[in-house]
């Protein structure tokens, strides 16, 4: 449970209900700590250490954060949950700690609170409220498939996940389509094929990588054209946390501006494969690339007449 106002005098931070020299109460500090996203040796000193000093822990998940301060032999702290379903009488109840000098740490199941994570009501309401805020960087998933894509890494946009809902999620990457900096999203294994399929469908044949389970045992980073991604784990259960890392548009891969010269054969088959066991017609494929692609309308149809009827069927099946 949270300190009551009676208990105050306990909290042990820098905080610690502690006067500031003129008698007025100093305030506690809201650390907004970075934990492990995998590898539980990704611990820095200074998280380490705010760990073991923090009056209160507010934790995401607080069977993941009794594993890492048992593995660092930190002593049983007030851990306390803060989740999605935590309401605003919890982040009231944090402030209110902080008020009587109470040092705590946000943390999330893993990586940087804040980011695709309920901390960040939590972070506004305390500096909203003149509250001290601080962050303990540390790990964070999207920065670390952005460093391992090979894409372009000085300007970014973080998507994290998108809308589940396929129309407001088609809108969105139409969006997104006409952004030149690099973008990143967050999507669980149930649904990474379609989000590929849909992102190649929207924004066309681009570069990618594909992270998951980054800095754990089975870590896997499968880089290439979007369409190559969708191929190679079409015929595998992928699991684990997944990133998916875009390039963005660029001369030859702009949904509606393509330049269909930069295209293979081989690519225009695939794409147009993929399209097909993807749920459209021949015909729709085919007026799709050429709406975003300028290829002429004789070599495309030359080439869909080499794709499978029966194997775009069985392939559309099997998804």
């Amino acid at each position: 449970m949270l300190m009551e106002k009676d208990d105050k005098n306990k909290c042990s931070g820098s905080g610690s209900g502690a006067t500031d020299g003129t008698g007025s109460s100093r305030t506690g500090t809201l650390y907004v700590c970075s934990t492990p996203i995998g590898n539980l040796e990704d611990v820095s000193f200074r998280l380490k250490r705010i760990l073991e000093e923090a009056d209160i822990i507010a934790a995401e998940d607080t069977r993941t954060t009794l594993g890492l301060l048992a593995r660092y032999s930190i002593r049983k702290k007030k851990l306390i949950s803060y989740h999605d379903h935590s309401g605003k009488t919890r982040i009231q109840k944090i402030m209110e700690s902080l008020r009587e000098g109470c040092n705590v740490a946000l943390v999330s199941e893993s990586g940087t609170p804040s980011i695709q994570d309920p901390g960040y009501s939590l972070i506004t309401a305390c500096i909203e409220n003149g509250l001290s805020v601080t962050v303990v960087p540390g790990p964070n998933a999207a920065i670390s498939a952005l460093v391992l894509s090979g894409l372009p890494a000085d300007n970014f946009f973080f998507a994290g996940f998108l809308p589940r809902s396929a129309a407001k999620r088609k809108s969105k990457l139409a969006e997104l389509s006409r952004l030149s900096c690099t973008m990143i999203f967050y999507e669980s294994p149930n649904r990474i094929k379609k989000l590929l399929a849909e992102v190649l469908e929207i924004m066309g044949s681009r570069k990618a990588a594909l992270a998951r389970e980054l800095t754990k045992v089975f870590e896997e980073v499968i880089r290439g054209k979007v369409q190559d991604i969708l191929a190679g784990i079409n015929d595998r259960t992928v699991k684990g946390e997944i990133v998916l890392v875009v390039e963005g548009s660029s001369a030859g891969t702009d949904a509606g501006t393509g330049d269909g010269a930069s295209l293979t054969e081989k690519e225009i088959k695939e794409e147009l494969a993929l399209l097909v066991r993807n749920g459209m017609t021949k015909k729709e494929a085919l007026k799709d690339m050429r709406a975003r692609y300028d290829i002429d309308r004789q070599k495309l149809y030359n080439i869909s007449t080499k794709i499978r009827v029966k194997e775009g069927e069985k392939e559309r099946n099997n998804d």
